[in-house]
């Protein structure tokens, strides 16, 4: 009997340990996930938005971009005003400014000479393992190809590109067919027309097409894999955005939404 006891106390002392690291391995993940929480809201605080108006003149007082002004009337509609010329000084590499709205995706795009850096680096070059949304390093920094790709992780705290796990539900991509994306040349609209699941290995989006039929190809692929159903027409003058994120369906998986760049 007295050999049993033992034997309980020390599966239970075990258990205690195990319980204690883990709980303290929980902790500081969620610590390190509100450190990058804050540092990107520190970012968006510096976030100017104005009204949406051709008539608008920059000697009006801005508002910071916590606190928009919400109407249906575009005319009445605020936008975030991005100085980039600024941002650069502090965040070298950035080239864009994706929004999503009535989500967490509010972040800097950048970009690097290649495609691992800023997956372990905040935008001011700070290492932390959430890093940062990024361009990919062979697309033009302007969005003036045919294929552009930009990526993110997804991270439990729906921070970063968490949020795009919910086009897989239609009801959510009939809610939510558009992001916005501001850049120093233009400002855009992402109109999504495909979300599927990808290995990072063997289906990566192309970023260049031989010819138009081989890219229109492509796209009507896309749509019959999709997540969910979309009506947009895609034409072979259009450019598209794919947006890439983590997925656990299975090993290498990636899940990737897929859009046209409209001038907004």
């Amino acid at each position: 009997m007295r050999k049993k006891q033992i034997i309980l106390r020390v599966i239970l002392a075990v258990s205690i340990i195990a319980a204690v690291i883990f709980a303290t391995a929980l902790v500081r993940e969620l610590y390190i996930d509100r450190q990058s929480r804050s540092y990107y809201l520190g970012m968006l605080a510096g976030i100017e938005t104005r009204p949406c108006e051709p008539g608008y003149q920059e000697t009006e007082e801005p508002v910071e971009t916590g606190q928009p002004q919400q109407s249906d009337d575009p005319v009445n509609q605020w936008i975030p005003y991005v100085d980039f010329n600024t941002l650069n000084d502090t965040y070298p590499g950035i080239v864009a400014w994706i929004k999503l709205e009535g989500s967490m995706i509010d972040y800097p795009v950048m970009q690097y000479t290649d495609n691992v850096y800023f997956l372990s680096h905040l935008p001011d070059g700070t290492q932390h393992r959430n890093g940062s949304i990024f361009l990919d390093y062979r697309n033009n920094s302007d969005f003036s190809d045919r294929s552009i790709l930009i990526y993110g992780h997804e991270l439990r705290t729906q921070d970063m590109f968490a949020a795009l796990k919910n086009y897989r539900d239609q009801e959510f991509f009939d809610a939510n067919p558009i992001l916005y994306l501001y850049t120093p040349q233009q400002d855009y609209t992402i109109v999504l027309f495909a979300g599927h699941l990808a290995h990072s290995g063997r289906d990566h989006p192309p970023l260049i097409f031989p010819d138009d039929e081989m890219f229109l190809s492509y796209i009507e692929e896309l749509k019959k894999v999709s997540l969910f159903n979309s009506d947009v027409t895609v034409t072979a003058d259009d450019t598209i955005v794919s947006l890439c994120t983590c997925a656990y369906d299975f090993d290498e998986a990636r899940l990737v939404l897929t859009g046209i760049l409209v001038e907004h």
